[in-house]
């Protein structure tokens, strides 16, 4: 099975080929300034989760504690519109298929129950997409940011109107990041980068996750 990097490194080629300099210019610059911004909030490795609520798309409340009765990995995306966030879920359920005994992996986003459902049927994951509405949870690990008008300018134009997709009046996404969390709550493995298009590699992850099990 060819790694997630790869997949995400073709796609980005591919696109980078295509797209307008100007549009390119504004994603650089974005990543760039989260970069130079990023102050640690959430919590390290050795450090206790936090606590929150989470929904599934019937509308169930799923607080994270109670997902902790065997190690749990949790990835947060960005959204169903993302195609980074979209390779990265196939490659987890690529992993998923291969495993006897399967991890408790949870991915989560801040979209609307109808979007959450759509990205569960298109990719037909096999782990639960929760939802975490007004980004609570996220805001927690330190890992929402307001998005400014350069890039609000560019997502109207390919159509991603984070407003619609949130029910949330600003303009807000995630950084997308992946922990591992042992039963007792303690982070044991956390990966956060602001260039969306790079992402744990879940087979990496998933050994690790093996060893707490």
């Amino acid at each position: 099975m060819a790694s997630l990097a790869q997949a995400l490194r073709e796609f980005k080629q591919t696109y980078e080929q295509s797209a307008p300099a100007e549009i390119l210019e504004t994603l650089s610059r974005n990543v760039s300034l989260l970069q130079q911004q990023r102050q640690t909030k959430g919590p390290q490795v050795s450090e206790p989760m936090p606590n929150g609520t989470l929904f599934d798309n019937k509308g169930h409340a799923v607080k994270l504690h109670a997902l902790l009765q065997r190690p749990l990995i949790i990835t947060f995306f960005r959204g169903g519109w993302c195609p980074y966030c979209m390779l990265e879920l196939q490659a987890w359920q690529q992993l998923m298929n291969q495993q006897p005994l399967k991890p408790n992996l949870i991915a989560v986003s801040g979209e609307t129950q109808s979007f959450t459902e759509q990205v569960q049927h298109d990719n037909a994951l096999s782990f639960p997409v929760l939802i975490d509405p007004n980004f609570s949870v996220m805001e927690q690990f330190g890992l929402v940011y307001e998005v400014n008008d350069a890039l609000k300018q560019v997502l109207l134009k390919w159509g991603v109107d984070l407003t619609e997709r949130t029910a949330l009046k600003e303009f807000v996404l995630p950084i997308p990041a992946t922990y591992i969390i042992d039963s007792d709550g303690i982070v044991q493995y956390a990966f956060v980068e602001e260039d969306y298009t790079s992402r744990a590699e879940p087979s990496e992850v998933l050994t690790i996750y093996q060893q707490l099990n």
